[in-house]
């Protein structure tokens, strides 16, 4: 869905402020995250893996996705044990791997990558 361009360039006003924001909020109301893995027919293309984290803290670990590009970025995370999860500094991320870090140890991790 476009948005509908009624008022381009004009001084706002309470009327097309209130356009703008019903306007944007039907197309923003049809943004999804999906719930499968690399499903095309989503708005935000994204991966989401699950697993544990090493013994150890701060230690590389390798996740597979089939994104079928480099992702840029973690859109969400969540552990078991308070960690936070983040890019390994020693490892670049490829089309079909990236690899993490944990600040703690053995973290039951969900992660979403996009």
């Amino acid at each position: 869905m476009k948005p509908i361009r009624m008022h381009s360039f004009v001084t706002p006003t309470f009327d097309t402020i209130s356009n703008w924001l019903v306007n944007h909020g039907r197309v923003l109301s049809n943004i999804s995250y999906g719930n499968s893995n690399g499903d095309p027919s989503r708005n935000i293309i994204n991966w989401l893996a699950s697993g544990t984290t090493p013994g150890v803290a701060n230690t590389d670990f390798t996740i597979t996705h089939a994104l079928g590009y480099i992702p840029t970025t973690i859109i969400g995370q969540d552990t078991n044990n308070g960690g936070v999860l983040y890019r390994s500094p020693a490892t670049a991320w490829t089309k079909t791997t990236v690899t993490l870090r944990c600040t703690t140890a053995t973290a039951a991790y969900n992660v979403r990558l996009s």
